[in-house]
């Protein structure tokens, strides 16, 4: 596959000088690797994916591409990043434009930036929430809520006031569906991003038969049996039209920074092709012991803004020493500078908020009027000043990584009965094994103090060609080999 060129649009021409390549590599590996936690063998894994800041709503809508994008979108294209996300800025979920929740605040700002990114060969996929909608919306139904001690469930500050809704409610169901289905069918989309925004039913009011929603399902701290089966909908809509769905559930990754809090089950049925993880968790540790074997595929978003608290002085790049070792990988984070700009108009009000997860406008507005020429922030998991350090990462591992996971790769995580080291496998050391036409090692070690890694044979460190048997490896360090 190697030399594989393109004749036409589909066809190719396959080497068998690269085919008795990787069968060569894979016999080895099978003689190297007698037992591992995971094998797959990759098919249609896209690795590189973008969440592109490009406005900042409500205080302005979508905008036509500048030049400055354009020049982002072809370094994308030039790594081979292949999906592109946009968060809420596309839409118009404070209805402020004259536009809604589903729809764009610019609808031809919206299929500009669509066309443009196709051409640069990503899959476009816009942000959703399936669990909140704006109490303030003429749209908004009461019937669809979530309910706690008689009060609806909410969500406020900032310019939010929204309502959490039920996937036990057919009403919210037929509207939400609906929205999604006529979104997929009027712009030429290749997926959804969904950030669920659910909580446990188990904990809520059960339902009132007077608001017509239904318990067909359980209902636990370890099952989530109506969102599960909302989820297959929203998943079935998108796979009826050919795309990619992504998800954020953080329930299933809610007791991150305790180890022994049994988190609620994966879902039963294959629901989504990517989901995200690490929002709200500043230890690493904690994240890396939840998510670690997670069905596939996980990509991270490191939230710096924890971080940089509960780990201060950590190297940026332990965020590939956790990911890359189990088929993970961080999303990166660009585009437009986040400045903090604030809604002027009248339709909305804005409620300063002190302290809390996101780094609320006129924070960040604040900083920067303190610190002018301070480096910029392009998401909300950011908090300012912004690190350059951790897009230079990104451009630095993810071409090798897109090497390690080309489609055909057989993948052994954590390789645990081995014939690779003569050296000791200690506690704590992962070591995991990406097989085709080239034959890669990722290894990473979690232990408190430096290592020596010591192989049977010579491998070559991927990212500066050099070679030997002998490997120091320091606390959350990776080491990327690729066999001469």
């Amino acid at each position: 596959m190697a030399k594989e060129t393109k004749v036409g649009a589909l066809v190719r021409v396959w080497s068998a000088a690269a085919e008795r390549q990787r069968l060569e590599n894979l016999a080895l590996a099978r003689r190297l690797i007698r037992r591992s936690i995971g094998h797959q063998v990759l098919v249609d894994y896209r690795p590189g994916h973008v969440w592109y800041n490009y406005a900042e709503y409500p205080a302005e809508p979508l905008s036509i591409p500048d030049e400055a994008d354009e020049r982002k979108f072809a370094r994308y294209r030039e790594l081979g990043i292949e999906v592109f996300k946009i968060h809420e800025e596309w839409n118009d979920a404070f209805e402020v434009y004259g536009a809604d929740k589903f729809s764009p605040n610019n609808r031809r700002a919206f299929r500009t930036l669509i066309d443009r990114v196709h051409a640069h060969g990503m899959k476009f996929l816009p942000y959703i929430s399936t669990g909140y909608y704006d109490k303030r919306s003429r749209r908004f139904r009461s019937r669809w809520a979530n309910y706690l001690n008689g009060k609806i469930k909410s969500l406020t500050g900032g310019y939010y006031d929204l309502a959490e809704c039920s996937p036990r409610s057919p009403e919210w169901r037929a509207f939400l569906l609906g929205a999604v289905e006529r979104l997929m069918a009027e712009y030429p989309l290749d997926g959804l991003y969904n950030d669920v925004g659910y909580n446990s039913l188990a904990m809520y009011d059960p339902p009132d038969p007077q608001l017509g929603q239904v318990n067909a399902f359980e209902e636990s701290p370890q099952r989530d049996g109506a969102f599960e089966d909302l989820t297959q909908e929203l998943y079935t809509i998108v796979k009826r039209h050919r795309g990619i769905y992504a998800t954020h559930f953080g329930r299933y990754y809610r007791s991150y920074n305790n180890y022994f809090t049994p988190d609620p089950w994966p879902p039963r049925f294959q629901c989504y092709d990517y989901t995200f993880a690490g929002e709200a968790v500043g230890s690493l540790d904690a994240l890396l012991r939840k998510v670690r074997r997670q069905p596939p595929f996980v990509l991270y978003i490191p939230d710096w803004r924890y971080i940089e608290k509960q780990q201060p002085g950590l190297d940026s790049r332990a965020v590939y020493a956790i990911s890359i070792p189990y088929l993970q990988f961080p999303v990166l984070y660009d585009g437009r500078p986040i400045t903090g700009k604030k809604y002027r108009g009248r339709k909305l009000k804005y409620a300063p908020v002190a302290t809390g997860e996101l780094p609320w406008p006129d924070q960040i507005a604040g900083y920067y009027r303190e610190h002018p020429g301070a480096e910029p922030i392009y998401s909300p998991w950011e908090q300012p000043p912004g690190n350059p350090r951790y897009r230079e990462d990104y451009f630095h591992y993810f071409p090798i990584y897109r090497k390690m996971t080309r489609p055909g790769t057989h993948v052994f995580t954590e390789v645990q009965d081995q014939d690779l080291l003569a050296g000791r496998f200690w506690r704590d050391l992962v070591l995991s094994a990406f097989v085709n036409e080239e034959f890669y090692l990722a290894a990473a070690s979690y232990f408190h103090r430096e290592e020596t890694l010591v192989f049977k044979e010579v491998w070559e460190d991927a990212e500066t060609g050099r070679r030997s048997r002998e490997w120091k490896i320091s606390p959350w360090e990776i080491k990327i080999f690729r066999r001469p």
